[in-house]
């Protein structure tokens, strides 16, 4: 009895089928591989270590300015420009947090986060300056909170432009122009409420 030759034409009629969806799809699955291994390399390559330390550092640093108006917001102080300028700040600052820390977390950078988070730098006070901050009412609260919060927003400019500067990451580096911009105009704010620059 002759064996059958079923499974060689079965097995000539598979290769020859899968010959023909890797020529017509081959490549496409090439251009999606590649394509996959060039995003790959552009998220490692979207931010840099400037992107890294700025997030670090000024995710604390935006913490105590909320920290400050929520103090001035729930005071006694009751001038409507100063309380409208805190409130600003508190909502500004807010919204660049979460988007800060959502690019962090999407980077998986906590550890550092969590390094920098105990730094005091770039014009930030002390947990006792602050306690004193929020000892204070009325008038004495008003000119604190104008004087403390420019010379917060001074300090930290220089590293906001290092971000601008030297990031890599593209939009990080259009919130940090943002940030330049308006906390700059908030400081001739402060100096038009005060009736002069402090030093």
């Amino acid at each position: 009895m002759r064996p059958s030759k079923k499974p060689l034409w079965i097995a000539l009629a598979v290769i020859a089928a899968l010959a023909l969806i890797l020529t017509v799809a081959g490549p496409s699955l090439r251009a999606a591989l590649t394509s996959h291994e060039e995003t790959a390399a552009s998220a490692e390559a979207d931010y840099n270590d400037t992107d890294v330390h700025f997030l670090g550092m000024m995710v604390p640093h935006h913490e105590q300015a909320i920290e400050m108006s929520d103090v001035l917001l729930a005071s006694d102080v009751d001038d409507a420009q100063v309380r409208d300028l805190a409130q600003r700040i508190k909502d500004g600052q807010e919204r660049e947090n979460t988007q800060m820390r959502t690019w962090a977390d999407e980077w998986g950078i906590q550890e550092d986060m969590e390094h920098h988070s105990k730094h005091i730098a770039n014009g930030m006070f002390h947990p006792e300056q602050l306690n004193e901050f929020a000892s204070l009412s009325g008038d004495e609260l008003r000119t604190a909170f104008l004087e403390m919060m420019h010379f917060h927003h001074a300090h930290v400019i220089n590293m906001t432009q290092d971000e601008i500067d030297r990031g890599a990451y593209a939009p990080l580096r259009e919130m940090a122009q943002e940030m330049v911009d308006v906390q700059t105009a908030e400081m001739g704010e402060m100096e038009e409420l005060l009736g002069y620059t402090p030093n």
